[in-house]
């Protein structure tokens, strides 16, 4: 079995430290980024995947997360690589262990699946429509075959700011496609989300929602078990729980038989406690911060 890692992404403050720490864990490494980033490249032993920038970055630079990261799944292919992890170029992972990575990607896998797909708990969210539901973008691992169809780009068009599976137009009529705030009520991860379930129904010939998907195809982690530091572009950290007030799914509730609460497109507020949550989210996100900034400080890194 050969597992492989796709970095992907620009070429940031502490790039070259991630790609040093996890050529250590992986048997193959894939760092795909773009052209122009040619002079930044760091060292190290990785296969490097330069691809230009498509001429529409998408809402979020949704395109170009998908570009880099396809280009890299498709190395990896190539490469002989059974799993592979998606992972981005400005976060570090202290604590990552691929043995338990594959374990849980091989915990009861779904019939017609080749693995499930590894991910936070934290940023899924289940969604009423169901289809502006969302998978977090952060980081994902699975069998090639199921990356593939997270991931790929295979009818995916870089010339539009949003790609929208043909059956979820159908279902939602056109209606809320012509809200002017459609970027917020169909974010990159809802983007992520939407063809991804598109692309599983049609394997299976079966409907399916967020929150079946998320029991019965995915297996949600809390991130905090990888240790990770997520750097700022210029200085400092950023924190992965952001929006605290909205009802992300957690490792316990998905253990437990998953979060059936729904929230509105566009993780638009109801409720008191959502309402008071939101208040309070800004000091969570602080925390977060001076966390990472304080352990930083007393590790070994440089």
């Amino acid at each position: 079995m050969k597992v492989g890692c796709v970095i992907q992404g620009d070429i940031r403050r502490c790039t070259e430290l991630i790609v040093k720490e996890l050529i250590l864990k992986f048997d193959y490494i894939v760092l795909s980024t773009w052209q122009d980033e040619v002079e930044n490249l760091p060292n190290g032993d990785y296969c490097l995947v330069l691809s230009d920038k498509p001429m529409v970055s998408g809402i979020s630079n949704r395109n170009l997360q998908r570009l880099s990261t396809a280009r890299g799944i498709n190395a990896a292919r190539a490469a002989g690589c059974d799993y592979v992890l998606k992972w981005r170029t400005d976060m570090l992972p202290t604590k990552i262990d691929v043995s338990l990575l594959h374990q849980w990607a091989n915990f009861n896998i779904p019939k017609g699946a080749k693995s499930r797909l590894v991910m936070p708990a934290y940023r899924n969210l289940s969604v009423a429509p169901d289809w502006f539901s969302s998978i977090p973008d952060l980081f994902s691992f699975g069998h090639i075959s199921e990356m593939e169809m997270l991931w790929g780009d295979s009818g995916f068009n870089y010339s539009l700011d949003m790609n929208i599976p043909n059956q979820m137009a159908i279902e939602i009529e056109g209606t809320l496609f012509q809200s002017p705030s459609l970027g917020d009520l169909y974010c990159a991860e809802s983007e992520l989300y939407a063809i991804f379930k598109s692309r599983l129904q049609d394997k299976l010939s079966v409907q399916l929602s967020h929150p079946e998907i998320a029991k019965n195809y995915l297996r949600l982690i809390d991130y905090r078990r990888l240790g990770i530091y997520w750097f700022g572009r210029e200085r400092g950290f950023r924190s992965i729980r952001q929006a605290w007030e909205h009802p992300w799914w957690t490792e316990a509730k998905w253990r437990n038989g998953g979060n059936t609460k729904l929230a509105l497109p566009g993780y638009q507020l109801s409720g008191i406690s959502s309402h008071l949550r939101k208040i309070v989210s800004p000091f969570l996100v602080w925390s977060d911060q001076f966390h990472q900034s304080l352990m930083w400080a007393l590790t070994k890194y440089d």
